[in-house]
Protein backbone atom coordinates (compact mmCIF):
# COMPACT_ATOMS: atom_id res chain seq x y z
CA UNK A 1 0.00 0.00 0.00
CA UNK A 2 1.16 3.25 -0.85
CA UNK A 3 1.84 5.97 1.98
CA UNK A 4 -0.60 8.26 0.03
CA UNK A 5 -3.14 5.47 0.49
CA UNK A 6 -2.20 5.14 4.35
CA UNK A 7 -2.76 8.92 4.94
CA UNK A 8 -6.28 8.87 3.36
CA UNK A 9 -7.05 5.73 5.16
CA UNK A 10 -6.66 7.43 8.70
CA UNK A 11 -9.51 10.69 7.45
CA UNK A 12 -11.95 7.10 5.81
CA UNK A 13 -11.07 5.48 9.29
CA UNK A 14 -11.99 8.34 11.93
CA UNK A 15 -15.36 8.83 9.63
CA UNK A 16 -16.16 5.74 9.51
CA UNK A 17 -16.21 4.38 12.69
CA UNK A 18 -18.55 7.05 14.12
CA UNK A 19 -21.27 6.57 11.50
CA UNK A 20 -23.07 3.24 13.78
CA UNK A 21 -22.59 5.79 16.45
CA UNK A 22 -24.52 8.47 14.64
CA UNK A 23 -27.21 5.85 13.24
CA UNK A 24 -27.84 5.47 17.00
CA UNK A 25 -28.71 8.74 17.61
CA UNK A 26 -31.48 8.76 14.79
CA UNK A 27 -34.81 7.17 14.81
CA UNK A 28 -35.18 4.26 12.50
CA UNK A 29 -38.53 3.42 13.03
CA UNK A 30 -40.35 3.93 9.80
CA UNK A 31 -43.65 3.66 12.17
CA UNK A 32 -42.72 6.48 14.63
CA UNK A 33 -44.39 10.29 14.23
CA UNK A 34 -40.22 11.01 14.96
CA UNK A 35 -38.87 8.93 12.49
CA UNK A 36 -35.77 10.55 10.27
CA UNK A 37 -34.89 12.51 14.07
CA UNK A 38 -31.37 12.19 14.48
CA UNK A 39 -31.69 14.11 18.60
CA UNK A 40 -32.10 10.83 20.94
CA UNK A 41 -32.59 13.19 23.84
CA UNK A 42 -35.52 13.94 22.23
CA UNK A 43 -37.34 10.99 20.53
CA UNK A 44 -35.65 8.62 22.93
CA UNK A 45 -34.74 9.54 26.13
CA UNK A 46 -37.04 12.75 26.40
CA UNK A 47 -35.01 14.07 28.12
CA UNK A 48 -35.55 17.92 26.19
CA UNK A 49 -38.62 19.60 24.93
CA UNK A 50 -37.88 20.45 21.33
CA UNK A 51 -35.34 18.61 18.51
CA UNK A 52 -32.45 20.11 18.46
CA UNK A 53 -32.14 20.50 14.42
CA UNK A 54 -28.28 20.10 14.16
CA UNK A 55 -28.39 16.59 15.43
CA UNK A 56 -29.64 16.21 11.50
CA UNK A 57 -26.34 17.54 10.28
CA UNK A 58 -24.83 13.72 10.62
CA UNK A 59 -27.25 13.02 7.34
CA UNK A 60 -24.28 14.79 5.72
CA UNK A 61 -21.72 12.37 6.42
CA UNK A 62 -24.17 9.54 6.00
CA UNK A 63 -24.95 10.85 2.82
CA UNK A 64 -20.79 10.64 1.83
CA UNK A 65 -20.39 7.23 3.45
CA UNK A 66 -23.65 6.31 1.12
CA UNK A 67 -22.57 7.59 -2.41
CA UNK A 68 -18.27 7.66 -1.78
CA UNK A 69 -16.85 4.38 -3.90
CA UNK A 70 -13.74 3.34 -3.23
CA UNK A 71 -13.58 4.08 0.83
CA UNK A 72 -14.64 0.26 2.15
CA UNK A 73 -17.51 2.11 3.42
CA UNK A 74 -20.31 -0.84 4.01
CA UNK A 75 -22.64 1.51 4.37
CA UNK A 76 -22.24 2.38 0.14
CA UNK A 77 -25.75 2.20 -2.07
CA UNK A 78 -26.91 0.49 0.86
CA UNK A 79 -30.91 0.53 0.22
CA UNK A 80 -31.51 0.57 4.15
CA UNK A 81 -28.95 3.54 4.46
CA UNK A 82 -30.71 5.25 1.29
CA UNK A 83 -34.36 5.52 2.90
CA UNK A 84 -32.66 6.80 6.59
CA UNK A 85 -30.80 9.97 4.28
CA UNK A 86 -34.42 10.54 2.90
CA UNK A 87 -36.16 9.91 6.40
CA UNK A 88 -33.70 12.88 7.91
CA UNK A 89 -34.74 14.94 4.88
CA UNK A 90 -38.19 14.79 5.70
CA UNK A 91 -37.65 15.35 9.01
CA UNK A 92 -35.64 18.47 8.61
CA UNK A 93 -38.52 19.83 6.14
CA UNK A 94 -41.09 18.75 9.30
CA UNK A 95 -39.48 20.74 12.38
CA UNK A 96 -38.31 23.69 9.73
CA UNK A 97 -39.72 27.16 11.04
CA UNK A 98 -41.73 29.01 8.04
CA UNK A 99 -39.39 31.60 7.71
CA UNK A 100 -36.53 28.96 6.64
CA UNK A 101 -34.49 28.70 9.85
CA UNK A 102 -34.39 26.30 12.58
CA UNK A 103 -33.22 26.31 16.31
CA UNK A 104 -29.77 24.55 17.52
CA UNK A 105 -29.86 25.21 21.42
CA UNK A 106 -33.32 26.67 22.21
CA UNK A 107 -37.38 26.81 21.00
CA UNK A 108 -37.54 30.00 18.76
CA UNK A 109 -33.72 30.27 18.46
CA UNK A 110 -33.95 30.77 14.41
CA UNK A 111 -30.21 30.25 13.99
CA UNK A 112 -28.63 31.58 10.95
CA UNK A 113 -25.20 29.93 9.47
CA UNK A 114 -25.38 28.19 12.74
CA UNK A 115 -27.58 25.90 12.18
CA UNK A 116 -29.42 26.95 9.16
CA UNK A 117 -26.76 26.99 6.99
CA UNK A 118 -25.02 23.58 8.43
CA UNK A 119 -27.88 22.27 7.50
CA UNK A 120 -29.13 23.89 4.15
CA UNK A 121 -25.59 22.48 3.17
CA UNK A 122 -26.28 19.01 4.76
CA UNK A 123 -29.87 19.13 2.20
CA UNK A 124 -28.54 19.84 -0.95
CA UNK A 125 -26.35 16.64 -1.09
CA UNK A 126 -28.38 14.33 0.70
CA UNK A 127 -31.02 15.19 -1.65
CA UNK A 128 -28.73 14.63 -4.42
CA UNK A 129 -28.07 11.37 -3.08
CA UNK A 130 -31.58 10.37 -2.63
CA UNK A 131 -33.42 12.42 -5.38
CA UNK A 132 -34.44 8.88 -7.04
CA UNK A 133 -36.18 7.24 -4.18
CA UNK A 134 -38.34 10.23 -3.63
CA UNK A 135 -41.73 10.47 -4.73
CA UNK A 136 -43.18 13.95 -6.66
CA UNK A 137 -44.77 15.48 -3.08
CA UNK A 138 -41.71 14.58 -1.33
CA UNK A 139 -39.19 16.44 -3.67
CA UNK A 140 -41.33 19.40 -4.19
CA UNK A 141 -41.57 19.25 -0.33
CA UNK A 142 -37.82 19.03 0.32
CA UNK A 143 -36.72 21.32 -2.42
CA UNK A 144 -39.55 23.89 -0.78
CA UNK A 145 -37.55 23.56 2.34
CA UNK A 146 -33.90 24.29 0.77
CA UNK A 147 -35.41 27.15 -1.04
CA UNK A 148 -36.75 28.55 2.24
CA UNK A 149 -33.50 28.02 4.11
CA UNK A 150 -31.34 29.83 1.06
CA UNK A 151 -33.89 32.79 1.25
CA UNK A 152 -33.19 33.01 4.80
CA UNK A 153 -29.93 32.96 4.95
CA UNK A 154 -29.70 35.40 2.05
CA UNK A 155 -31.94 37.81 3.58
CA UNK A 156 -30.69 37.73 7.47
CA UNK A 157 -27.61 38.23 9.33
CA UNK A 158 -26.43 37.38 12.94
CA UNK A 159 -25.13 40.16 15.63
CA UNK A 160 -21.65 39.02 16.21
CA UNK A 161 -18.09 39.25 13.74
CA UNK A 162 -17.84 35.31 12.85
CA UNK A 163 -16.07 35.05 9.67
CA UNK A 164 -16.59 31.41 9.62
CA UNK A 165 -20.19 31.49 9.94
CA UNK A 166 -20.09 34.09 7.03
CA UNK A 167 -18.43 31.76 4.95
CA UNK A 168 -21.09 28.73 5.64
CA UNK A 169 -23.73 31.12 5.13
CA UNK A 170 -22.91 31.75 1.60
CA UNK A 171 -21.37 28.41 0.95
CA UNK A 172 -25.07 26.66 1.01
CA UNK A 173 -26.77 29.91 -0.45
CA UNK A 174 -23.94 28.69 -3.41
CA UNK A 175 -25.26 25.08 -3.55
CA UNK A 176 -28.52 26.14 -3.51
CA UNK A 177 -28.48 28.62 -6.51
CA UNK A 178 -27.03 25.76 -8.48
CA UNK A 179 -28.79 22.60 -7.92
CA UNK A 180 -32.79 24.70 -7.88
CA UNK A 181 -31.80 27.22 -10.26
CA UNK A 182 -32.48 29.79 -8.01
CA UNK A 183 -30.83 32.72 -10.01
CA UNK A 184 -32.83 35.48 -7.97
CA UNK A 185 -31.03 34.56 -5.03
CA UNK A 186 -27.92 35.89 -6.72
CA UNK A 187 -27.81 38.83 -5.42
CA UNK A 188 -28.14 37.70 -1.86
CA UNK A 189 -25.22 35.78 -2.43
CA UNK A 190 -23.11 39.01 -3.48
CA UNK A 191 -24.50 40.80 -0.58
CA UNK A 192 -23.64 37.91 2.10
CA UNK A 193 -20.04 37.37 0.22
CA UNK A 194 -19.53 41.18 0.49
CA UNK A 195 -20.16 41.44 4.23
CA UNK A 196 -18.06 38.07 4.61
CA UNK A 197 -15.20 39.67 2.76
CA UNK A 198 -15.51 42.76 5.07
CA UNK A 199 -14.22 40.49 7.92
CA UNK A 200 -10.86 39.35 6.05
CA UNK A 201 -8.18 40.91 6.74
CA UNK A 202 -4.81 41.43 4.32
CA UNK A 203 -2.53 39.51 6.42
CA UNK A 204 -4.44 36.86 5.41
CA UNK A 205 -6.66 35.38 8.70
CA UNK A 206 -10.40 36.10 9.04
CA UNK A 207 -12.05 37.96 11.92
CA UNK A 208 -13.99 35.94 15.04
CA UNK A 209 -15.22 38.01 17.78
CA UNK A 210 -12.47 39.93 18.51
CA UNK A 211 -9.19 38.46 16.84
CA UNK A 212 -7.58 35.44 15.22
CA UNK A 213 -8.89 32.18 15.91
CA UNK A 214 -7.01 29.35 13.33
CA UNK A 215 -9.31 26.82 14.35
CA UNK A 216 -11.95 28.25 12.94
CA UNK A 217 -9.40 29.67 9.78
CA UNK A 218 -9.18 25.82 9.08
CA UNK A 219 -12.96 25.59 8.73
CA UNK A 220 -13.11 29.14 6.70
CA UNK A 221 -11.25 27.97 4.25
CA UNK A 222 -12.87 24.60 4.24
CA UNK A 223 -15.79 26.41 3.34
CA UNK A 224 -14.74 28.93 0.35
CA UNK A 225 -13.24 25.49 -0.99
CA UNK A 226 -16.38 23.74 -1.26
CA UNK A 227 -18.44 26.93 -2.49
CA UNK A 228 -15.35 26.94 -5.32
CA UNK A 229 -16.41 23.58 -5.62
CA UNK A 230 -20.26 24.73 -6.32
CA UNK A 231 -19.40 27.22 -8.63
CA UNK A 232 -15.83 29.00 -8.38
CA UNK A 233 -14.91 31.89 -7.00
CA UNK A 234 -11.80 33.79 -7.80
CA UNK A 235 -12.18 36.34 -5.27
CA UNK A 236 -13.16 34.05 -2.40
CA UNK A 237 -10.59 31.15 -3.61
CA UNK A 238 -7.73 33.77 -3.29
CA UNK A 239 -9.14 34.61 0.12
CA UNK A 240 -8.16 31.15 1.33
CA UNK A 241 -5.11 30.86 -0.54
CA UNK A 242 -3.80 33.61 1.59
CA UNK A 243 -5.37 31.87 4.79
CA UNK A 244 -2.61 29.09 4.12
CA UNK A 245 0.17 31.16 4.87
CA UNK A 246 -1.60 32.04 8.28
CA UNK A 247 -2.55 28.80 9.51
CA UNK A 248 0.96 27.16 8.91
CA UNK A 249 2.03 29.10 11.82
CA UNK A 250 -0.87 27.21 14.23
CA UNK A 251 0.53 23.57 12.78
CA UNK A 252 2.52 22.62 15.59
CA UNK A 253 5.10 20.49 16.08
CA UNK A 254 3.60 17.74 18.30
CA UNK A 255 0.87 17.75 15.88
CA UNK A 256 -1.31 19.59 17.48
CA UNK A 257 -3.11 22.73 16.40
CA UNK A 258 -4.82 26.42 17.52
CA UNK A 259 -6.17 25.86 20.67
CA UNK A 260 -5.81 28.76 23.94
CA UNK A 261 -3.66 31.23 21.06
CA UNK A 262 -6.79 32.06 19.11
CA UNK A 263 -9.69 34.25 19.87
CA UNK A 264 -12.16 31.32 20.16
CA UNK A 265 -9.45 29.13 21.70
CA UNK A 266 -10.55 26.09 19.34
CA UNK A 267 -8.44 23.04 18.65
CA UNK A 268 -10.04 21.78 15.20
CA UNK A 269 -8.22 21.72 11.99
CA UNK A 270 -10.63 21.08 9.09
CA UNK A 271 -8.97 19.45 6.43
CA UNK A 272 -10.78 19.21 3.40
CA UNK A 273 -10.15 22.83 2.46
CA UNK A 274 -6.37 21.97 2.43
CA UNK A 275 -7.09 18.96 0.28
CA UNK A 276 -8.88 21.35 -2.14
CA UNK A 277 -6.18 23.65 -2.34
CA UNK A 278 -3.33 21.47 -2.34
CA UNK A 279 -3.38 20.43 -5.78
CA UNK A 280 -2.04 23.61 -6.94
CA UNK A 281 -0.60 25.13 -3.48
CA UNK A 282 2.18 22.35 -1.87
CA UNK A 283 1.86 24.25 1.38
CA UNK A 284 -1.87 23.02 2.36
CA UNK A 285 -0.52 19.43 1.78
CA UNK A 286 2.20 20.24 3.91
CA UNK A 287 -0.30 21.40 6.76
CA UNK A 288 -2.69 18.52 5.70
CA UNK A 289 0.01 15.89 6.02
CA UNK A 290 1.47 17.15 9.47
CA UNK A 291 -1.98 16.86 10.64
CA UNK A 292 -2.91 13.55 9.50
CA UNK A 293 -0.10 12.15 11.52
CA UNK A 294 -1.50 13.70 14.90
CA UNK A 295 -4.77 12.30 13.99
CA UNK A 296 -3.37 9.24 13.98
CA UNK A 297 -1.94 9.40 17.13
CA UNK A 298 -5.09 11.13 18.79
CA UNK A 299 -3.52 14.42 18.51
CA UNK A 300 -6.01 17.58 17.63
CA UNK A 301 -9.91 17.12 17.37
CA UNK A 302 -11.44 13.63 15.41
CA UNK A 303 -14.67 12.84 15.50
CA UNK A 304 -14.86 10.46 18.43
CA UNK A 305 -13.17 13.01 20.70
CA UNK A 306 -16.23 15.51 20.21
CA UNK A 307 -19.27 15.33 22.63
CA UNK A 308 -22.95 14.32 20.68
CA UNK A 309 -23.84 17.91 19.55
CA UNK A 310 -20.37 18.26 17.47
CA UNK A 311 -19.39 15.19 16.46
CA UNK A 312 -21.64 14.81 13.05
CA UNK A 313 -19.49 18.03 11.93
CA UNK A 314 -16.36 15.87 11.57
CA UNK A 315 -17.69 12.85 10.04
CA UNK A 316 -18.50 14.53 6.47
CA UNK A 317 -15.40 16.77 6.97
CA UNK A 318 -13.16 13.61 6.80
CA UNK A 319 -14.75 11.85 4.29
CA UNK A 320 -14.86 15.50 2.19
CA UNK A 321 -11.24 15.14 2.74
CA UNK A 322 -10.82 11.66 1.31
CA UNK A 323 -12.89 11.85 -1.28
CA UNK A 324 -11.13 14.89 -2.70
CA UNK A 325 -8.03 13.28 -1.40
CA UNK A 326 -5.31 15.34 -2.91
CA UNK A 327 -2.24 13.74 -5.04
CA UNK A 328 1.12 13.57 -3.05
CA UNK A 329 4.06 13.80 -5.11
CA UNK A 330 7.54 15.02 -4.54
CA UNK A 331 9.15 17.06 -1.73
CA UNK A 332 6.48 19.49 -0.33
CA UNK A 333 7.66 22.79 1.33
CA UNK A 334 8.92 22.70 5.21
CA UNK A 335 6.18 24.06 7.53
CA UNK A 336 7.84 27.14 9.87
CA UNK A 337 9.35 25.10 12.39
CA UNK A 338 11.11 22.59 10.09
CA UNK A 339 13.25 25.81 8.25
CA UNK A 340 17.06 25.62 9.18
CA UNK A 341 18.57 28.24 11.06
CA UNK A 342 16.67 30.66 12.93
CA UNK A 343 14.54 32.94 12.03
CA UNK A 344 11.38 34.88 13.75
CA UNK A 345 7.67 36.13 12.06
CA UNK A 346 5.21 38.15 13.17
CA UNK A 347 1.74 38.75 11.80
CA UNK A 348 1.39 42.42 12.95
CA UNK A 349 -2.40 43.41 13.27
CA UNK A 350 -3.23 39.81 14.80
CA UNK A 351 -0.76 40.28 17.17
CA UNK A 352 0.94 36.73 16.55
CA UNK A 353 4.46 36.67 16.95
CA UNK A 354 7.18 33.60 17.16
CA UNK A 355 10.92 32.50 16.67
CA UNK A 356 12.88 29.79 16.24
CA UNK A 357 16.61 29.39 18.08
CA UNK A 358 18.64 27.01 18.54
CA UNK A 359 16.38 23.50 19.16
CA UNK A 360 13.41 26.06 20.63
CA UNK A 361 10.14 27.39 18.33
CA UNK A 362 7.76 30.05 20.16
CA UNK A 363 4.93 31.02 18.91
CA UNK A 364 2.41 33.47 20.62
CA UNK A 365 -0.72 35.84 20.77
CA UNK A 366 0.75 39.11 21.74
CA UNK A 367 -2.32 40.51 21.56
CA UNK A 368 -3.79 37.81 23.82
CA UNK A 369 -2.13 38.89 27.06
CA UNK A 370 1.07 37.38 25.67
CA UNK A 371 -0.09 33.66 25.29
CA UNK A 372 2.17 31.40 24.02
CA UNK A 373 3.63 27.72 23.17
CA UNK A 374 7.23 27.11 23.29
CA UNK A 375 8.39 23.94 21.59
CA UNK A 376 11.73 21.77 21.29
CA UNK A 377 12.17 20.88 17.91
CA UNK A 378 15.10 19.33 18.07
CA UNK A 379 13.11 15.92 19.92
CA UNK A 380 11.76 13.64 17.57
CA UNK A 381 8.26 14.32 18.44
CA UNK A 382 8.82 18.19 18.72
CA UNK A 383 7.73 18.00 22.09
CA UNK A 384 5.80 20.78 24.09
CA UNK A 385 7.56 22.60 26.81
CA UNK A 386 4.98 25.06 27.61
CA UNK A 387 1.68 26.28 27.18
CA UNK A 388 1.14 29.58 29.04
CA UNK A 389 -2.19 31.25 29.58
CA UNK A 390 -0.58 34.30 31.23
CA UNK A 391 -2.37 34.64 34.71
CA UNK A 392 -6.36 33.80 35.95
CA UNK A 393 -7.39 34.02 39.08
CA UNK A 394 -10.18 34.67 41.80
CA UNK A 395 -10.52 37.57 44.39
CA UNK A 396 -12.08 36.95 47.49
CA UNK A 397 -15.52 38.24 46.44
CA UNK A 398 -15.52 35.15 43.88
CA UNK A 399 -14.85 37.12 40.96
CA UNK A 400 -12.73 35.73 38.12
CA UNK A 401 -10.25 37.77 36.33
CA UNK A 402 -7.65 36.93 33.22
CA UNK A 403 -5.32 38.05 31.51
CA UNK A 404 -5.98 35.59 28.65
CA UNK A 405 -8.35 38.16 26.56
CA UNK A 406 -7.69 40.24 23.29
CA UNK A 407 -7.96 43.39 24.92
CA UNK A 408 -8.78 46.81 22.35
CA UNK A 409 -5.93 48.60 24.06
CA UNK A 410 -3.09 46.83 22.35
CA UNK A 411 0.26 47.24 23.94
CA UNK A 412 2.70 45.27 23.05
CA UNK A 413 6.05 45.44 21.27
CA UNK A 414 8.58 43.28 19.02
CA UNK A 415 12.04 43.31 18.28
CA UNK A 416 13.40 40.04 16.52
CA UNK A 417 13.63 37.08 19.07
CA UNK A 418 12.24 38.97 22.06
CA UNK A 419 8.56 40.75 22.79
CA UNK A 420 6.73 42.68 25.57
CA UNK A 421 3.13 43.17 26.16
CA UNK A 422 1.02 44.46 28.89
CA UNK A 423 -1.95 43.75 29.04
CA UNK A 424 -5.31 44.62 31.84
CA UNK A 425 -7.12 41.98 33.37
CA UNK A 426 -10.20 41.21 32.45
CA UNK A 427 -13.23 39.62 34.43
CA UNK A 428 -14.72 36.65 33.40
CA UNK A 429 -18.14 35.97 33.04
CA UNK A 430 -19.94 32.38 34.07
CA UNK A 431 -23.43 31.78 33.70
CA UNK A 432 -25.48 28.53 34.20
CA UNK A 433 -29.40 27.85 34.71
CA UNK A 434 -31.18 27.11 37.43
CA UNK A 435 -35.17 25.81 36.74
CA UNK A 436 -36.38 29.46 37.75
CA UNK A 437 -34.32 30.67 35.16
CA UNK A 438 -34.85 28.21 31.92
CA UNK A 439 -38.19 28.63 32.65
CA UNK A 440 -38.58 33.03 32.52
CA UNK A 441 -36.07 32.10 29.39
CA UNK A 442 -38.58 29.49 27.63
CA UNK A 443 -42.09 31.43 28.63
CA UNK A 444 -39.68 35.09 27.32
CA UNK A 445 -38.64 33.08 23.88
CA UNK A 446 -42.20 31.61 23.70
CA UNK A 447 -43.47 34.98 23.71
CA UNK A 448 -40.74 37.01 21.28
CA UNK A 449 -39.22 34.26 19.78
CA UNK A 450 -41.88 33.53 16.86
CA UNK A 451 -40.75 36.94 15.33
CA UNK A 452 -37.31 36.90 13.54
CA UNK A 453 -35.26 39.83 14.79
CA UNK A 454 -36.62 39.66 18.45
CA UNK A 455 -34.96 36.23 18.28
CA UNK A 456 -31.81 37.70 16.58
CA UNK A 457 -31.49 40.20 19.15
CA UNK A 458 -31.76 37.66 22.25
CA UNK A 459 -29.33 35.57 20.77
CA UNK A 460 -27.14 38.58 20.37
CA UNK A 461 -27.57 39.26 24.18
CA UNK A 462 -26.81 35.61 25.36
CA UNK A 463 -23.77 35.85 23.16
CA UNK A 464 -22.62 38.61 24.77
CA UNK A 465 -23.38 37.69 28.15
CA UNK A 466 -21.28 34.40 27.63
CA UNK A 467 -18.63 34.98 25.66
CA UNK A 468 -17.70 38.79 24.93
CA UNK A 469 -19.10 40.45 28.54
CA UNK A 470 -16.23 41.79 30.74
CA UNK A 471 -14.88 44.18 32.32
CA UNK A 472 -11.80 44.98 33.63
CA UNK A 473 -10.65 43.70 37.13
CA UNK A 474 -7.49 45.83 39.02
CA UNK A 475 -4.78 43.57 37.95
CA UNK A 476 -2.37 43.92 34.93
CA UNK A 477 0.41 42.07 33.49
CA UNK A 478 3.34 43.23 31.93
CA UNK A 479 5.46 39.52 30.20
CA UNK A 480 8.42 39.74 28.84
CA UNK A 481 9.48 37.01 26.26
CA UNK A 482 12.99 36.35 25.17
CA UNK A 483 13.76 33.38 23.25
CA UNK A 484 17.54 32.71 23.73
CA UNK A 485 19.73 29.21 22.78
CA UNK A 486 19.43 27.75 26.54
CA UNK A 487 15.44 28.16 26.37
CA UNK A 488 12.71 30.86 26.30
CA UNK A 489 13.39 33.76 29.05
CA UNK A 490 9.96 35.00 30.64
CA UNK A 491 9.36 37.71 33.23
CA UNK A 492 6.30 38.66 34.68
CA UNK A 493 5.34 41.87 36.67
CA UNK A 494 1.86 41.13 37.89
CA UNK A 495 0.32 44.59 39.61
CA UNK A 496 -2.78 45.18 41.38
CA UNK A 497 -4.28 48.24 43.75
CA UNK A 498 -2.85 48.08 47.14
CA UNK A 499 -4.82 45.99 49.31
CA UNK A 500 -6.84 44.01 46.71
CA UNK A 501 -7.97 40.85 48.27
CA UNK A 502 -6.87 38.30 45.68
CA UNK A 503 -7.71 34.16 46.72
CA UNK A 504 -5.34 32.56 44.36
CA UNK A 505 -3.77 33.42 40.81
CA UNK A 506 -2.75 30.92 38.33
CA UNK A 507 0.33 31.20 36.05
CA UNK A 508 0.96 29.66 32.71
CA UNK A 509 -0.88 27.39 32.80
CA UNK A 510 -2.96 25.61 29.58
CA UNK A 511 -6.31 27.10 30.73
CA UNK A 512 -9.03 28.30 28.37
CA UNK A 513 -11.56 30.70 29.30
CA UNK A 514 -13.67 31.42 26.76
CA UNK A 515 -17.48 30.07 26.53
CA UNK A 516 -17.24 28.77 23.19
CA UNK A 517 -19.07 25.15 22.84
CA UNK A 518 -16.39 23.66 20.71
CA UNK A 519 -13.80 24.22 22.58
CA UNK A 520 -12.08 22.35 26.15
CA UNK A 521 -11.53 19.06 23.96
CA UNK A 522 -9.31 17.32 25.90
CA UNK A 523 -5.65 16.83 24.38
CA UNK A 524 -2.56 14.98 24.99
CA UNK A 525 -0.47 17.65 25.12
CA UNK A 526 -2.26 18.99 28.39
CA UNK A 527 -0.04 15.86 30.08
CA UNK A 528 3.05 17.48 29.18
CA UNK A 529 2.57 21.19 30.61
CA UNK A 530 1.81 22.84 33.62
CA UNK A 531 1.69 25.90 35.53
CA UNK A 532 1.71 26.98 39.11
CA UNK A 533 -0.09 28.56 41.96
CA UNK A 534 1.38 31.42 43.69
CA UNK A 535 2.52 31.30 46.96
CA UNK A 536 0.65 32.77 49.74
CA UNK A 537 3.88 34.85 50.41
CA UNK A 538 3.80 35.97 46.54
CA UNK A 539 0.09 37.01 47.15
CA UNK A 540 1.43 39.23 50.35
CA UNK A 541 3.68 40.38 48.59
CA UNK A 542 1.61 41.66 45.62
CA UNK A 543 -1.15 42.54 48.22
CA UNK A 544 1.05 44.81 50.10
CA UNK A 545 3.10 46.23 47.23
CA UNK A 546 0.85 46.14 44.66
CA UNK A 547 3.53 44.41 42.46
CA UNK A 548 4.97 40.60 42.16
CA UNK A 549 7.86 40.26 39.40
CA UNK A 550 8.36 36.18 38.49
CA UNK A 551 11.33 35.23 36.02
CA UNK A 552 11.24 32.12 34.68
CA UNK A 553 13.66 30.10 32.13
CA UNK A 554 11.91 27.53 30.15
CA UNK A 555 14.10 24.79 28.54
Amino acid sequence: MKKTDNLKNIYIGHALDQIPRFLSTMDRNPLSKTYGCANREYWLARAVDFPSAIAQYGILGLTLAYTTDGIGSPYYAHPKVGQWIKAGLMYLAQIQHSDGSYDEFYPNERGWAGPTGFLLHSMVHAYKSVESLLNPQEMATIRKTMYRAARFLGENDEIGVLANHHAMAILPLREAIELLDAREFEPLYEERKAEFMKYCHPEGWCLEYDGIDPGYLSATISFIGRTCQARFDKELYDIAVKALDVTKYFVYPDHHYGGTLGSRETLHFYPHGYEILGREHPIALAQANHMLAGFKKGASVYPALQAERYFVYRIPEFLFAARDFAPRGGDLPLLPFQEAGDSSFNIADAGIWGAKRGKYWIVANLARGGNFKLFDVGSKEGKIIASDTGISGRLKNGTFFTSSWIDDEKNFSIQGVEAQVKARCFTMSSQTFDPLKMTVFRAGMAALGWHHKSANHIKGGIRKILMLRNKTAPISLVRNLRLEVDGLRVIDRISCRKGLDIETIILGEELPVRYVPQSRYFQPMELEVAGRTLTRAELDTLRDTGEVSIERVIA
